[in-house]
C-alpha cells in the first residue's frame, strides 16, 4: 500500500500580516494542503523553495530584494517575458536563459572551492574602505560584534587591526562547517577567547534572538530584510561590484538574464538597503569599488544601551 502525497507549499509574502491571511485561507479552502515555511523576501524564496522542494509556490509580485517575478525566473533558470493581460488577470511567460545559471551545488562556499580561495584584503581599495567603515563604528573594549557569512574569518584580521587589545566579543556565523574551521584555525581559543564560530542559516529572520550587538559586519551575501531591523549600534553591509568565474575577476554586479555584468540590481540593492536603514534611524555612507559597502551608524546608541 503506497502512503498518500503530503502536498506541500511555500509562502513568501513580506506583509506579515498578509502572510498570516493567506496561510489562513489555505489552510480552510485546502486543509490538505502543508504549509512547510514562509519567508518574506524574493532571496530567502528561492533559498527555501530550493532547500524544501514545495509542490506549491504562493510569491508576492513585490518584495525586498528579488520579486516574485525574479525569484520565479530564478528558480526556473529562465527571463520573465512581458506578462499578457487576459481580462482580470494575467499570463506569465518565461524563456529559458542561455547563459550559465547560478552555481547552486551543495559546499560551493566550502574550504578550498574557487569562492573560498579569494582574499579580498590583497585589494587595497577594499581594504581601505574595510578599514574606514569599521572605525566609523567607534567600538569600546569588550564590544559585540556579530559577523554573517564569516567564511574562513579573513575579514576578522581587519577588525583587529582597527581595535587592537579591545577584547572584542566575536560570533560568527556560516553554512559551510569546513570555512568555519578555517576562521577557529585563524583565531585559537587560546589567544581569541571571545571570539565564537557556529554554523547557522545567515538568510533567515530572527537575528534579534542573538541578542545586541554592536556591530554587525555581513560582506559579499544575499542581504536578508532581518538584517536592517538588527539590534546593533552599526550595521556593514558588503555588496559585491565583482565576480569570479572561471579563476578570472569580472568587474560590475552579474544579473540574472544578462551574459555581461550590470549595475541596475547592484544600484537597487544598495538603494533599498540604504533607505531602510535610515528610516531606522541610521546615518548611512555609502563608499567602496569593487565591493560597495553600506555603512549604518546609529548615533547615541552607546548612551541608550550603557
Amino acid at each position: 500500500m503506497h502512503e498518500k502525497h503530503v502536498v506541500t507549499a511555500l509562502i513568501a509574502e513580506d506583509e506579515p500580516l498578509l502572510a498570516a491571511a493567506l496561510k489562513a485561507e489555505l489552510a480552510s479552502a485546502w486543509p490538505a494542503l502543508q504549509v512547510v515555511a514562509t519567508v518574506a523576501d524574493g532571496a530567502s524564496a528561492v533559498a527555501q523553495a530550493l532547500a524544501l522542494q514545495p509542490d506549491v509556490l504562493f510569491f508576492d509580485i513585490q518584495m525586498p530584494g528579488l520579486t516574485g517575478l525574479e525569484a520565479a525566473a530564478d528558480l526556473l533558470d529562465a527571463q520573465v517575458l512581458t506578462p499578457v493581460r487576459l481580462g482580470e488577470m494575467v499570463q506569465l511567460h518565461f524563456r529559458r536563459r542561455r547563459v550559465q545559471p547560478p552555481d547552486r551545488t551543495p559546499g560551493r562556499y566550502a574550504a578550498g572551492t574557487e569562492f573560498a580561495r579569494v582574499n579580498k584584503l590583497e585589494d587595497p581599495h577594499f581594504l581601505h574602505d574595510l578599514t574606514e567603515a569599521l572605525a566609523r563604528a567607534s567600538l569600546e573594549p569588550g564590544a559585540r560584534v556579530l559577523s554573517l557569512g564569516v567564511g574562513g574569518g579573513r575579514e576578522l584580521e581587519v577588525l583587529e587591526q582597527v581595535y587592537p587589545g579591545h577584547g572584542l566579543q566575536v560570533l560568527g556565523l556560516d553554512l559551510e562547517p569546513s570555512a568555519l574551521k578555517l576562521a577557529r584555525d585563524r583565531f585559537p581559543a587560546h589567544r581569541f577567547p571571545d571570539y565564537r564560530f557556529r554554523v547557522q542559516d545567515v538568510t533567515l529572520p530572527g537575528l534579534s534572538e542573538l541578542g545586541r550587538f554592536d556591530a554587525v559586519l555581513a560582506l559579499s551575501l544575499l542581504q536578508s530584510p532581518s538584517v536592517v531591523q538588527a539590534p546593533a549600534g552599526t550595521l556593514i553591509l558588503g555588496f559585491p561590484n565583482a565576480r569570479y568565474r572561471g579563476g578570472e575577476l569580472s568587474y560590475g554586479a552579474r544579473t540574472l538574464n544578462f551574459t555581461r555584468p550590470d549595475l541596475s540590481l547592484l544600484v537597487k540593492d544598495v538603494t533599498q538597503a540604504r533607505r531602510a536603514l535610515q528610516g531606522h534611524g541610521f546615518t548611512v555612507y555609502v563608499t567602496g569599488k569593487y565591493e560597495v559597502l553600506v555603512t549604518a551608524v546609529r548615533r547615541g546608541w552607546e548612551k541608550a544601551n550603557a
